[in-house]
């Protein structure tokens, strides 16, 4: 009889500041970008091996926790609720952590990316009507039988962003691993995005339509497999395309190609691309900058004959349009994603890009994660992450399961990546071998 992977909810507790929030700092003000995200968590799982660590689980869960507070009193607008999707009441409500346990090791998630069974290490659904009130963050710490943990963080997609969110986590760690030297752990910076993206407070909250009947599969796609994809898709039009640029034309391909052989006609190809805004703002924003700098970018594909350098030569055409243009579009409010086409009329697929974050440099006294993953929940999405060597990126693919079944089959991608590999050889093949 096969035993049925279970995670257990051990523990359930509101965690508050470890000081007050000052008076003058109560009000935290959402800009546009703020109220124009969908009421939504944005999402990332952490997997950590007890590779022979003094500390197990159950100690880091701990030291977890007791480093909450101290990383709550600076990240002070998370430990608040949302008032009418025009400012953060920074009342010191607190942040929900949670604590688990999984009846199985962590070599079996590393074994297999299942969707439905990450969700399990998510304190929360990702898409909670709660995001858009409180509570605004969420912990879930699971400790899995083998001692590995897995650290599931949901914070509010309507006050941050993904850049955000990763430099929370990496601020809580260092809180964790050193909580007596303040001086090394960062500290946020909450310039007056207000100031910059005048918010427009007649906007309704609102939430993303997530479509049903989508599957979500990982592509892994290697350094060596990216190099000879990125000289394939070289044109004169674009000499030194990204390594972005290559894996998204290749997948956006895949996705046309699907699309065309199941309905038997061309149609339009529509894609958004989600770009960090904090440099291109005069003068820039740090990394460290708190909140929602994101803005998307358009790309149509219309031709009959779909080839990669055209795909990639439309990505950057998008992406320069944007740089000139964007930031002004967007404080006029106006939007041409969707100008001139019209529901079935249209693919429309949305792309964002994480891989440039420094998710795997997290490390909360088990060393660095083994693996770092996102449960995607929207249908014709696809989300870009780093592996963990730094040097490959995973696709997250979430298309309708009619799409999926002819697009996992693509001879042409599957020529460039690696379909839903374990992340255990990954792990071995580092100088240090990760206990499961």
């Amino acid at each position: 009889m096969v035993r049925a992977l279970e995670v257990e909810i051990l523990a359930r507790e509101t965690i508050k500041p470890s000081s007050p929030t000052p008076h003058n700092l109560r009000n935290f003000k959402l800009s546009l970008l703020d109220q124009i995200m969908p009421v939504e968590y944005t999402a990332a799982i952490l997997f950590y091996s007890n590779n022979g660590h003094h500390a197990d689980g159950a100690e880091m869960s701990q030291r977890l926790k007791a480093a909450l507070p101290e990383t709550l009193k600076n990240f002070y607008p998370f430990a608040g609720i949302i008032k009418d999707n025009v400012l953060v009441e920074c009342n010191d409500n607190g942040a929900v952590f949670v604590e688990a346990r999984a009846n199985y090791p962590l070599s079996e998630v590393l074994q297999q990316h299942d969707h439905k069974l990450l969700r399990e290490f998510l304190p929360i659904e990702i898409e909670s009507t709660k995001a858009g009130s409180g509570p605004l963050l969420l912990t879930q710490v699971t400790i899995f039988k083998c001692g590995g943990v897995a650290v599931g963080n949901c914070l509010s997609h309507k006050i941050a962003d993904g850049c955000a969110a990763s430099f929370l986590a990496k601020s809580w760690a260092a809180t964790v691993l050193d909580p007596g030297n303040k001086a090394k752990v960062n500290t946020p910076e909450y310039v007056i995005a207000a100031s910059l993206f005048p918010p427009d407070d007649s906007l309704e909250p609102h939430a993303d339509v997530t479509g049903q009947n989508y599957i979500t599969k990982r592509f892994v796609f290697h350094a060596s497999k990216i190099a000879q994809l990125k000289a394939k898709v070289t044109s004169a039009s674009v000499p030194k395309p990204t390594r972005v640029e290559a894996i998204v034309a290749l997948i956006w391909k895949s996705t046309i190609t699907a699309s065309r052989s199941i309905r038997g006609f061309p149609r339009v190809s529509l894609t958004a691309h989600s770009m960090n805004l904090r440099r291109m703002v005069s003068p820039p924003l740090p990394d460290n900058c708190v909140g929602n700098f994101v803005g998307d970018f358009p790309a149509k594909a219309t031709q009959r004959e779909i080839e990669l350098q055209d795909l990639v030569h439309q990505l950057r055409k998008g992406k320069d349009e944007f740089c000139k243009n964007g930031m002004q579009n967007i404080l006029e409010k106006k939007s041409s994603l969707m100008h001139g086409v019209e529901g079935d009329a249209v693919d429309f697929y949305m792309y964002s890009d994480l891989s440039r974050l420094p998710m795997y440099d997290t490390d909360f006294g088990l060393g660095k994660p083994v693996w770092v993953t996102i449960p995607n929940y929207m249908h014709n999405m696809i989300m870009l992450l780093s592996t963990r060597n730094g040097e490959g990126i995973e696709a997250l693919v979430s298309l309708s399961e009619e799409d999926m079944a002819l697009f996992e089959r693509d001879e042409e991608l599957l020529a460039f990546a690696d379909p839903n590999p374990s992340v255990l050889p990954v792990a071995n093949h580092s100088t240090r071998k990760f206990a499961a």
